[in-house]
């Protein structure tokens, strides 16, 4: 079956099973607890990789996910394929390339590879209904679990779109910096939070003034590291194809190992651009900074670190926010927080910030 006639068919089938969830009522397979826990879980990857396995089951029964898990070609199927399509038209929260990240080098979704996983008891609970699945080699028994599973993601959907709020943009520099503060602080996201409050806050500058220079970045996950995207930084300011200005954003030590990373990265864009870069600005907080640092005797700019030929200026996170937010236009501020609140209500943010952000402005 070529790729094309596949994905067809399978986003057919999702689109099926997805019209009879909504219309069944409470379903009664043999495997709604586990169902449950897997759809609950923190870590979305798990659901997927279930649904890709269910998705080829139904198109053919004789694949067995447990011995052969290359057979299913989750990249294909997920990452530009009908699975991840179905789950964004159906605002159910989805990872970037899931399937393909937790399963990588295994042979099969089996024991061998639950494991070793961080959450071991929902690996264990996939790679029961696939054994069942399996034992069974019934279409009409792995529809009715895919009907089960995508009733309880439809679910998710609604409860994570509850979460969104609709609130009236602010331009009150000092409330945006304390909301800006009480986010990091209470919901980091790995990094996330202030990489994204950082992004925007350098986009909506030069916005509101109508500058020329772009803003790079901020798009990308916290723990997708500079060497996998390309970039020599987390956010780079850049003007007629130059870049101007690199930006490290991080809550977590920005030690030796992290600036012999960069310099990595750095040294690895130069390879491909006859542009050199000699500083790096790290935005973080004092306990982020490495102990070696040669301070500066000032209170927004801790100091400097010297790698090679590049400079590193460490600047702190909280005094920045504040800074970029006084000296920012009317329409700028209110920019950002339109900005901002989009990215809190999208329904891949984490559930964590999205609370936080409701208990900020008094939403409970």
């Amino acid at each position: 079956m070529k790729p094309t006639e596949r994905d067809t068919r399978i986003y057919a089938n999702l689109i099926k099973m997805c019209e009879m969830a909504r219309k069944q009522g409470e379903c009664t397979t043999p495997c709604e607890t586990a169902l449950r826990n897997i759809v609950s879980a923190k870590e979305p990857s798990y659901r997927e990789v279930l649904l890709c396995i269910i998705v080829q089951m139904m198109l053919d029964l004789n694949l067995k996910a447990s011995e052969k898990w290359k057979s299913f070609n989750a990249r294909g199927i997920y990452d530009s394929g009908p699975v991840k399509r179905f789950l964004k038209e159906q605002n159910v929260p989805h990872t970037k390339s899931g399937p393909l990240n937790i399963s990588k080098a295994a042979k099969g979704i089996n024991m061998v590879w639950a494991a070793p996983r961080r959450s071991s008891e929902i690996a264990t609970q996939v790679v029961e209904i696939v054994l069942y699945l399996e034992a069974h080699n019934s279409f009409e028994e792995v529809q009715a679990i895919g009907i089960s599973l995508i009733k309880k993601l439809l679910c998710e959907a609604e409860r994570i779109q509850d979460l969104s709020v609709d609130i009236p943009p602010s331009k009150d520099p000092d409330k945006l910096t304390e909301a800006c503060i009480q986010l990091i602080k209470n919901a980091p996201d790995l990094g996330n939070t202030p990489q994204q409050i950082a992004a925007k806050l350098l986009k909506c500058y030069h916005r509101s003034i109508h500058s020329s220079i772009d803003v790079i970045g901020g798009e990308d996950r916290a723990s997708v590291t500079s060497t996998t995207s390309h970039k020599p930084g987390d956010i780079n300011e850049e003007c007629c194809g130059r870049i101007l200005k690199v930006y490290e954003i991080t809550v977590k030590p920005f030690d030796e190992g992290r600036i012999i990373d960069s310099y990595d990265c750095i040294k690895k864009f130069r390879q491909h651009c006859e542009q050199q870069i000699h500083e790096v600005i790290v935005i973080c907080r004092p306990e982020d900074c490495p102990e070696y640092i040669q301070k500066s005797g000032f209170k927004s700019c801790f100091g400097s670190v010297e790698y090679q030929d590049v400079k590193y200026y460490f600047w702190d996170l909280y005094e920045w926010i504040a800074s970029m937010l006084q000296r920012m236009p009317d329409e700028g501020k209110e920019l950002f927080f339109i900005d901002l609140n989009g990215y809190i209500n999208d329904v891949n943010t984490s559930e964590v910030v999205k609370v936080e952000w409701r208990k900020i402005h008094g939403i409970e």
